[in-house]
């Protein structure tokens, strides 16, 4: 292992039940804790932490998290830890360090708030030092480390409803009645899962009565609000949570063309389609930025388009607890650059009159309003509209206000809203 959490279903398919949750967990929660488990490690430890051969190095990471993070009894963590070594010495010199760690109760001085708050939080939390130092600039040393901390909270299971099939507290009566506890969620037509589960298997999942969806990626459609009848484009369309609520929104009436760079992934948007029941959605694969699509409605033009655009998804790293160790500070810029292609290039696309949504579930400036306010620079046909208008009072409180908002955008912020950190913009064609 290198840091990157392998795929489960190459190593978790052959466990069932607690077996499965507990080897989940171990993997999840080592990975997402690495830094701080290497700070804890590395005091007790007689050699440098970068000359361990990578399998004691994973050996002793487990043995800190079991110790430390879940409670478990030292002797067994330990020894769980020290079996899966196969010479005497590296059992013996893990079993060394992790008896050392349990004594001292894994003790380690952290760096001063106040002198270095960047590598206070960055270690306290578990972040490389660049993202640490980006939320704390970006927003503020204290609401910064808010969002450090938020980042490593168990993310709740929230489900959208398709309520062309049902309502939300139907789909709670149906789930009750099956044992299975949830309340609504905070954002209209959600519900909230009140314990882990294999969302496959509940009630409903096969007939397209919900999908897994977070509350701030529901509010992105929301604010796009298409109607019965429109032409709307999904531009960045994988995996298909926001097409699908688009579609039910439009109440399957109208022109709706998802589309993916990624024929994998544009499988997955027909997979979701095709199990919520609207077949008038059309998906399609090709590069937007690169003029792939044309004629219908890439000729007449959209009444509404949403582009939820690729970006570097530090917005939703409690859902990706590896995506701090892959990610890297010099995707940034790149991605960027990608998501002003995208805005231009469907841009062209849009009806006089129509309305574009830009959305990311990340929070750099670069990738956000850096893109947006270039955008609206060289467009001076669009014309900028506050994404709060389309929603509620309730909903509408979710997305935050100066200085984290300006023409057109608003950010939708983890310690604010209880959900996923995203950007929205909209703006009107003129």
């Amino acid at each position: 292992m290198n840091g990157a959490v392998a795929s489960r279903g190459d190593y978790f398919s052959s466990l069932e039940g607690s077996d499965r949750a507990l080897a989940e967990l171990l993997v999840s929660g080592t990975t997402k804790w690495m830094r701080l488990i290497d700070e804890i490690a590395a005091a007790h430890s007689s050699r440098r932490l970068a000359s361990l051969d990578a399998r004691v190095l994973w050996a002793i990471r487990l043995g800190v998290f079991q110790l430390l993070f879940l409670g478990i009894p030292p002797h067994a963590a330990v020894s769980t830890a020290v079996r899966l070594l196969d010479r005497k010495s590296l059992r013996s010199f893990a079993n060394g360090v992790l008896r050392s760690v349990e004594r001292q109760r894994g003790h380690v001085e952290l760096p001063d708030l106040d002198l270095d708050p960047v590598g206070y939080a960055g270690v306290r939390f578990s972040y490389p030092r660049w993202i640490a130092r980006l939320f704390l600039e970006r927003f503020g040393t204290q609401n910064g480390i808010r969002i450090c901390e938020f980042g490593n909270r168990p993310p709740p299971i929230t489900l959208r409803v398709n309520r062309l099939k049902t309502s939300p507290d139907g789909l709670i009566r149906r789930f009750g009645a099956a044992g299975i506890e949830a309340e609504l969620g905070r954002v209209p037509g959600s519900v909230t899962l009140l314990k882990g589960t294999n969302v496959s298997a509940l009630p409903g999942y096969e007939e397209g009565e919900f999908a897994v969806q977070d509350a701030s990626a529901i509010l992105v459609s929301l604010i796009l609000r298409p109607k019965p009848g429109e032409a709307v484009w999904d531009v960045c369309a994988a995996p298909g949570g926001k097409t699908t609520h688009l579609a039910e929104m439009m109440e399957g009436k109208g022109t709706l063309v998802a589309t993916d760079i990624d024929a994998r992934r544009a499988e997955m948007v027909r997979e979701a389609v095709d199990r919520a029941g609207f077949h008038f959605a059309e998906v399609l694969v090709g590069d937007a930025a690169g003029g792939s699509f044309s004629g219908g409605p890439f000729d007449d033009g959209f009444d509404r388009i949403l582009l939820d655009a690729p970006c570097s998804g530090l917005g939703v790293i409690r859902r990706n607890p590896d995506l701090r160790w892959m990610r890297r500070e010099s995707d940034i810029l790149p991605m960027s650059r990608r998501q002003l292609k995208l805005l231009m290039a469907a841009r062209k696309h849009l009806k006089p009159g129509g309305v574009l949504v830009y959305s990311t579930c990340t929070l750099t400036r670069e990738e956000n309003e850096g893109v947006w306010e270039e955008f609206l620079r060289r467009s001076p046909d669009m014309v900028p509209e506050d994404p709060r208008e389309a929603l509620g009072d309730e909903a509408g409180r979710m997305l935050a206000d100066a200085p984290f908002a300006g023409p057109g955008y608003r950010y939708i912020l983890p310690y604010q809203s209880d959900s996923d950190g995203f950007f929205v913009a909209k703006a009107r064609k003129e």
